[in-house]
């Protein structure tokens, strides 16, 4: 506003006048300075004339107000009014514009003062003294965008450093957090140059997996190449980098190496990007590694244990109905001709005695295996002399060894020996390996069991002259569902389980099994190892014959629902007094009258179940058992899982026998029932 009044003050110098005349001319001033800004600007636009103008709307008032200040008072500095030019300089403009600009702008007022005191009379100290005043104004105007530019610089200069911190820091975190991440995943990175074929770096991971010693430096892409890799995957790994440095895409492939340190093989993943090269080899490769051995391990077992699993239900297959062909014909035989000639009749009940046992065999077989592979099986163990399980395997074994004409020698041992174990396990452990030795010796062979006492161990030894082991296979003998002898024949038969399951068994006894061959035909050799009982003077109790016809007649009733099991059932007990009962309600009417010494009790009934039909019983038996009666119930049952055989304990009965139940079981409870009623 003082500006203002200066301006339209009457009677002012010839400064003020000069002063009022550059405001009255600022538009043809305006115009002449922007036609000779214009010619120089990259830009011609609106918003850049709006910049202009702006800019020199605040020059032209910096100069007017500098001669009006002069006028007044000589004293003042001319560059008092000069103040933050950069407000009014546009962002866009260099250093090299604003003083072109400047410059333009300076020559038009100057030539404005020189048309304004060349018709008027005036001192030359005034005109000197105006010229100098527009110069200082100047001066002043470009030392003021100077100091503005510099503290721009400087600011940008700081913004920049600020970012660059940043950024720096960002990535020294993201360095740790990367370095971190790889030694917790052991994951190695390298970088390799190609046309140098030198390592340029590797972590620290890297070195450990490859075994190079850190103080050698990074391995080259030669000597990874040549010394490290597994000669068989050479050219696997040049030709993925050659197809890769072709096409562009990731590195991504897994092969064997070799420590090389210790030389231990190795399996390892690599990953990694090929940058592509500006001139013929001048790539570089920047990846990582990773030692993937244990999954590789892992994988290889899966798969194999699906092969073996595969080929398995393939053998399950076939030796089921290996059995069911000749009692399917011996069943339709019996029904016919046949089942009238006493000879003919005998041969086929051994047949079909014979091929249902084998079947039973199997289904134990399985049953083991699922017993053991979830920890459910239990040793009901005793202090006996293992001369008695031993001679229970041979008995077993026998008939297979006789049909097939072997010679089986036995050298036993000529005093008591005992063990602290399960006596039906036991035999099992010691039949398995005799019919894996009757199994894979040719007819007419000779099979050797000794025994004989090794410190504090018994040591149970069954060799053959069988078909023998070879050296890859032996170390997997004693693994699930492996056949054969090793040397590429077929299996002879069986599940390819029993070896295994004798193993278990041995080991839960406290023992060691061991087997040994000498190769392709060179026989074969299984021994068990197992601790002596300390007490070796505690008698054991063996088991009398359970074959035996009981003296004394009983009355047993037989519960199934199943029609021919009962019947046949009650045809083995022809000397006692059977009844038979299809149904839970009927079972229970029979009893009332009947009052059985033992009943045989199907759990899988229609309508009552087994295990109620069990507590009925057994309530019933009170009253009988206060009069001097004992009735014994034996649950018989598809299912023999201990919870199977708690649950039937536990509604009453008193033994619990699984399908299919083996006669001589049968008849020794049968006999013991009958001993204790004498």
């Amino acid at each position: 506003m003082k500006r203002d009044l200066l301006l339209e003050s009457h009677g002012a110098s010839s400064l003020s006048d000069l002063a009022r005349r550059l405001a009255r001319t600022r538009r043809q001033l305006l115009r002449r300075w922007l036609a000779e800004t214009l010619k120089r600007c990259a830009r011609t636009d609106a918003d850049a004339k709006r910049g202009l103008i702006g800019y020199f709307a605040y020059v032209l008032s910096e100069v007017c107000a500098a001669l009006l200040i002069a006028e007044s008072d000589a004293s003042v500095s001319v560059n008092a009014g000069i103040a933050q030019p950069g407000r009014f300089w546009p962002a866009e403009w260099r250093v090299t514009d604003l003083f072109r600009n400047i410059e333009l702008l300076q020559h038009c007022l100057k030539d404005e003062i020189r048309a304004y005191f060349g018709p008027v009379a005036a001192s030359v100290d005034v005109h000197m003294r105006a010229h100098e005043i527009v110069e200082r104004t100047f001066r002043a105007i470009i030392e003021c965008a100077i100091d503005g530019q510099l503290q721009r610089q400087a600011a940008e200069v700081s913004t920049a450093q600020d970012s660059l911190q940043k950024a720096l820091t960002t990535l020294q975190a993201t360095e740790e957090r990367l370095r971190v991440a790889t030694s917790a995943a052991g994951i190695g990175i390298f970088e390799w140059s190609g046309a140098s074929r030198k390592g340029v770096w590797e972590n620290r991971q890297m070195y450990e997996i490859t075994g190079q010693p850190e103080h050698r430096g990074p391995l080259t892409e030669t000597e990874f190449m040549t010394s490290v890799v597994h000669p068989a995957d050479v050219e696997l790994l040049r030709s993925h980098f050659q197809s890769r440095l072709v096409s562009g895409q990731p590195v991504h492939v897994a092969f064997r190496l070799y420590r090389v340190t210790d030389r231990a093989l190795r399996t390892v993943e690599m990953f990694g990007y090929l940058r592509p090269p500006v001139q013929q080899d001048d790539y570089v490769f920047v990846g990582s590694l990773c030692d993937v051995t244990e999954r590789a391990d892992a994988e290889a077992k899966l798969k194999d244990a699906d092969r073996r699993k595969d080929i398995f239900l393939a053998t399950l297959a076939h030796e089921l109905r290996n059995p069911l062909a000749p009692v399917r014909n011996a069943a339709h035989l019996l029904g016919h001709s046949a089942g009238a000639d006493p000879v003919k009749r005998e041969w086929l009940r051994n047949v079909i005695e014979r091929q249902t046992g084998h079947l039973s065999h199997l289904i134990d077989d399985l049953l083991d295996v699922s017993r053991i592979t979830t920890g459910k099986i239990e040793l009901r163990r005793e202090v006996f002399d293992i001369r008695r399980a031993l001679d229970h395997a041979l008995e077993i074994t026998m008939p297979a060894a006789h049909q097939r004409h072997h010679d089986i020698v036995r050298l036993p041992l000529d005093q008591p020996v005992h063990v602290d174990g399960d006596p039906a396990r036991m035999t099992q452990m010691f039949s398995n390996l005799l019919d894996n030795a009757i199994k894979y010796t040719d007819d007419g062979g000779r099979i050797v069991v000794s025994a004989s006492v090794v410190g504090r161990d018994i040591s149970v030894t069954v060799s053959d002259t069988g078909t023998g082991i070879s050296g890859e296979a032996l170390p997997h003998v004693f693994d699930l569902f492996v056949q054969g002898s090793g040397h590429g024949e077929q299996s002879r038969g069986g599940l390819g389980i029993g070896l295994s399951v004798c193993k278990t068994l041995t080991e839960m006894h406290g023992g060691t099994i061991t087997a040994r061959s000498e190769g392709r035909n060179r026989g074969s050799e299984f021994e068990i190892r197992l601790p002596i009982c300390e007490d070796s003077n505690q008698q054991a109790t063996d088991v009398g014959e359970a074959g035996q016809r009981s003296p004394v007649p009983l009355r047993i009733l037989i519960v199934d629902d199943n029609t021919d099991a009962a019947l046949s059932l009650a045809m083995i007990f022809d000397t006692h007094d059977v009844r038979t009962a299809h149904s839970g309600e009927e079972a229970l009417q029979i009893a009332v009258a009947f009052e059985p010494h033992v009943v045989f009790l199907d759990l899988g009934l229609p309508g009552i179940s087994g295990y109620d039909v069990a507590r009925r019983l057994r309530e019933m038996a009170r009253d009988q058992h206060a009069a001097g009666k004992r009735l014994e119930i034996v649950a018989v049952s598809g299912y023999g899982q201990p919870e199977d055989q708690a649950r039937s304990i536990m509604a009453g009965c008193d033994s619990h026998l699984v399908k299919p139940v083996k006669i001589e079981a049968l008849l020794a409870i049968v006999a013991r029932i009958a001993s204790n009623s004498d």
